[in-house]
Formats: structure tokens, sequence, C-alpha cells
């Protein structure tokens, strides 16, 4: 019992110590499956970033040996005319559809601009920042004829190319290229970049002139999606501010839209972070910045996580096998460790019961015994009233058939008094030895009898039989009767005789009781004279036991009653608990 309770303690420890060492490494595989889907996402962003902005390069760098290329061409004249470039802007506009407008300014405030829209051009000239008059602007039909338009766009008289962003910054950076800047577009949801570059004369009095591209990056088919090896990705080139400068997905049912929407708004929200995954899981975000001269911009790249889950789809493969074994074992072996745990207090508490009921059984045992010797007395008791009473009747009596009753019954009474009185005194009222409380019965009636006492023999032999106190009370009334009646009427002469009282086992709890006497035969009408009441009285105790009575008149007279004892039957003055075990021994 120590042994089992002290390993009762210690395997649950054990199994614990188990499961935490199982839970430790499968967290460990875990976090390594996480590291390295990061290092896969990492990888693959910078590697698609490296691309992108490769491609970034040769845009940028194209438009900027166009304007350069452009600013070359230019007459070294003093005259500030259009005309002499016209055709190469045409050609220009016409074949970089992303390039939406040429404007050439001088220092003096004089700018040429040619302008393209989705079906014309227009050409608009400003005489020294329209100080005098305002902008003309020209539509240029197809045969090259020019219309006046009367509202040329939408500048107001104070216009000046010289207070524009584009030209400052192309004079500030005249020795490093062309300079970029940006302004809002009014037609479209993107911004406009502009490009814009210093061209110096070879004579000292000519004036510098700046030449600007209006850009639209959106427009390009560098980056066109569908040519692109990187199609499934996402990409915006933003402002320091957020504003969008290019969107590399346009589509209205393109579900990368949404993705980027949510990457912009999240790097708003923390400008300093580089990579981080979006809510829905199965997007990853890198942000780098992208420097042209003038300008600081960056490239918002928004790549789909789910196909690089299949890169590592063999390891986490076996990852979740190896939790589903542990976890199945770890079940098992929690319901082992249960089951046996409930085993084990089942039994203690079936011992608890066996204790308790044990000693309810003992003490309603005792009780019953006491109760039932106490019973025995009263009933004694009480029969040896009924018996004074009819015996102080039978006084009252002359001699005669009345009185002879009244005595009769009387003596019936008292035997069974004696029965419940011989009964009470036994140690054990619940197994009631047959060979001891049949002969103190016999015993009792030689007293009660003196006359025969010494002339006729009485032996018992109950064949080792015990019975409840139920069926020795019926047998001891029986016996009593039967054997008081061969006292008095089996034995008329001095030579006296023998009474044998015997009880044996007949099949199963099937008995016999035999009390056989050596004296005269019954006398004929034995079963309707004064006699019968006393065999009537054995008949009934007999149909009582669940037996019968036979009489046999042969070389004396044999009276034999076949009784059933039913062993093993609850005691019915004892009361067993509900919650006792269902295995427990009842009888």
């Amino acid at each position: 019992m120590i042994r089992s309770r002290a390993i009762d303690r210690i395997l649950p420890i054990a199994l614990l110590l188990v499961m935490i060492g199982a839970g430790i490494l499968l967290a460990r595989q875990e976090v390594w499956l996480r590291l390295r889907q990061n290092e896969i996402t990492t990888l693959a962003l910078v590697r698609t970033q490296q691309m992108l902005r490769v491609r970034l390069d040769v845009m940028f760098h194209e438009w900027n040996e166009d304007l350069l290329e452009e600013a070359a061409a230019i007459p070294r004249v003093d005259t500030f005319a259009i005309s002499s470039v016209q055709d190469r802007w045409d050609a220009l506009l016409n074949s970089h559809w992303a390039i939406r407008s040429i404007r050439l300014a001088d220092e003096r405030g004089n700018e040429s601009a040619l302008f393209r829209t989705d079906s014309t051009f227009f050409l608009v000239l400003t005489h020294e920042g329209s100080k005098d008059s305002l902008p003309q602007a020209f539509r240029l039909s197809a045969d090259g004829t020019m219309d006046t338009v009367v509202a040329p766009w939408s500048w107001d008289a104070s216009y000046d190319p010289r207070q524009r962003t584009w030209f400052g910054k192309a004079l500030e950076n005249a020795q490093d290229g062309p300079a970029w800047s940006m302004r809002e577009s009014a037609d479209t949801s993107s911004t406009v970049l502009q490009v814009a570059t210093l061209v110096r004369s070879h004579r000292i009095n000519d004036p510098f002139r700046v030449l600007m591209f209006d850009v639209q990056p959106d427009r390009s088919n560098t980056l066109d999606s569908r040519a692109s090896s990187t199609a499934e990705h996402g990409l915006l080139l933003l402002t320091n501010d957020g504003r969008i400068v290019f969107n590399y997905r346009n589509e209205a049912d393109d579900p990368m839209i949404a993705a980027l929407a949510e990457a912009r708004m999240k790097w708003l929200a923390d400008p300093a972070t580089r990579f981080f995954d979006l809510a829905s899981g199965h997007h990853a975000v890198q942000v780098e910045s992208y420097l042209l001269n003038g300008l600081n911009l960056h490239a918002c790249l928004v790549i789909d996580t789910t196909p690089l889950i299949g890169w590592t789809a063999p390891e986490r493969t076996q990852h979740w096998i190896a939790v589903g074994v542990i976890t199945v074992t770890a079940v098992l072996l929690l319901l082992l460790w249960w089951r046996g745990g409930v085993r084990r207090a089942q039994v203690r508490k079936l011992e608890k019961h066996d204790r308790q009921l044990t000693r309810k059984l003992e003490k309603a045992l005792g009780e019953r015994d006491v109760l039932g010797r106490e019973v025995h007395h009263r009933v004694k008791n009480n029969l040896q009233v009924v018996s004074s009473l009819l015996n102080l009747q039978a006084a009252t009596q002359e001699d005669g058939p009345a009185r002879d009753e009244f005595l009769r019954g009387k003596r019936r009474i008292d035997t069974i008094a004696l029965v419940h009185h011989k009964l009470y005194g036994l140690a054990d009222l619940r197994n009631v030895d047959l060979k001891l409380f049949l002969t103190q019965l016999v015993e009792a009636l030689m007293e009660l009898n003196p006359e025969r006492k010494n002339t006729v023999s009485v032996a018992v032999e109950s064949g080792g039989l015990k019975c409840d106190q139920d069926t020795a009370i019926e047998l001891g009334i029986i016996v009593c009767e039967l054997v008081d009646n061969a006292f008095r009427h089996a034995f008329p002469y001095a030579t006296g005789g023998h009474v044998d009282v015997i009880t044996s086992t007949v099949e199963g709890d099937l008995h016999r009781l035999v009390v056989r006497n050596n004296g005269v035969a019954l006398r004929d009408g034995y079963k309707t004279g004064p006699g019968k009441l006393g065999l009537e009285i054995v008949e009934a105790l007999a149909d009582q036991l669940d037996g019968s009575f036979h009489v046999l008149d042969q070389g004396g007279v044999t009276f034999e009653v076949l009784f059933r004892m039913k062993r093993g039957l609850p005691d019915p003055g004892i009361t067993v608990p509900d919650d006792a075990p269902e295995d427990l021994d009842r009888t």
C-alpha cells in the first residue's frame, strides 16, 4: 500500500516533467519554423525589392536621358522661339506616354510649353512672367494649324515660371544633373513628378534656360504588371508624407488593392519600420527609401506569403505530426493515470464503505439481538398472563369438556411461551442451533410432565442444522405439540417408551422434521376427535413453512413435517445503506 501510494505521487510528477519537456521541444521547433518562414519572407522581399529598384532606376534614368537629350537639342539662338523644337517635342510626347508636358523657361520669365491631353496638344506661351499680359494658349490641330483658346488653362494673371519649384531646383542642382520635384495632378489621383535641368548658352550675354518634363509614372510601361515577372506583388511609390506617386495596382477588382492601402496606413503610423506583416497574416511588407536628385521617395513592396509557406511545408508537416503523436501519447498517459487514480479511489472508497458498513451491521445486529431477546421475553410474559387468565377462567368452570378445553388452551399457550423463553436465552438468534434449542424444549416439557420423566426417554438429532428464529419458533411449537401429545397419550402403561426428534436435509432448502414414538397407535377417528386441534395446528404451521405434514401409524406413531428454510436472504431487521457496494455480501 505504501509503495502504491509512492508511485501514485511520483507518476504524475514524472508525467508532468515529460510533457513539459516535450512542450519545450515543440515550442522551440515552432519558433525555429517561424524564424525560418520569416527568413524566407525577408529574402523574398529583399530580392523582389532589388529587382523593382533596378526597374525603377531604368524608368527614371530613361526620363533623365530624354530630358538631357532634348536640352542638348535646343537651338543656340538668342530668340526664344519654339518653332525650331516643336517637331521634336511632338514626337517625344507621342512616343513617351508618361511625359505629359514639356516646358522651356528662361531667367526673364518667358516660357514656351507644349501640353498633351488624351486627344490633342496645347501650346502655351508666357511673356516675362505674365507681367503685362496673360499666357496665350493655342490648340494644335492635326494639320499643324493653331486655334487660339480664349481661357488658357487655369492659371491666374500672376503666373511666373521662375516662382515654380522645378525652376528653383534646376538652378540649385545645376552641377548634379536633372532635378526632381512634384506637384499634385488636377485630373488624376496620383502625383505628377517634374524633372528639370539647366540649359546654358555658349555666349555669355544669352539668358540661361530651364527645360522641364511633367512625368506621370503610372503611365509608364516599364513596370507594367502584365510584362513584369513580379506581377503577383504590389508596389506603392510614396512621398515622405504618404502621398501616392505611383500605384502598381489600379484594377478595381484586384485583391492586392486592399493590402496596399493597409500597408500604406501602417507605414504612416510608424515610418521607421522597414519590415512588417499585415493583419490578414498572408502579406508581408518592405519599405525602402528611393532617392532621386532633389526628391526622396519610398518604395512600399507588398508580397503574398501564401506561396512561400510551401517552402517549409515538409518541416511543418513533420512538426505537426510530432505534435499530434506527443499530444495523443500525453492524452493516453493522462487517461491511464486518471483511470488508475479513479480505480484506486474506488478501491479506497469501497474499503471505507466496507468498514463503515461492517460497523453499522455489527451495531445493527447487536441492537437486533437485544431487541429480539426483549421481544421474545415480552411475548413470553404476555403469554404467561394469557395462560394465567385461562387458568383463572378454568377454575370457575365445573369439571367437564368446557374446563378441559380451557386447560388444553392454557397448556398450548404455556408451550408457546416456553418456546419464546428458550429462544431468547440462546446466544445467536440468527443461526439457531436446532439440536440445542430442541433439546432444551424437550427437557422443559419433561419438567412439565414429571410423571413421564423417569419412564419416557427422548433423543434429539439435528444433523447440524441451523435456522433463523422465525423457523425455529414454528418448529419449536410443532415439536412441543407432538412431544407433549406423546407424553400424555402414547404411553398409557408404566413401562413407558422412547421418543425420537430428528431433523435432516432432504434436498436443497427442503428439510424434514420427524417426531417418532414407540407407543400405542392413534385411536380411530383421531382427525375428528378432541385431539384434532393439535394436529390441525401442526399442519397449519407446516403450511407456513412451505411444507407438508404426514402421519404414519406402523409400530408406533411417526409424525413427519417437510419444511423449507430460505437461507441467504437479507435479514429484515437490518437496513443496508443505499450507497453500499453492489458486490457486498448482504446475507
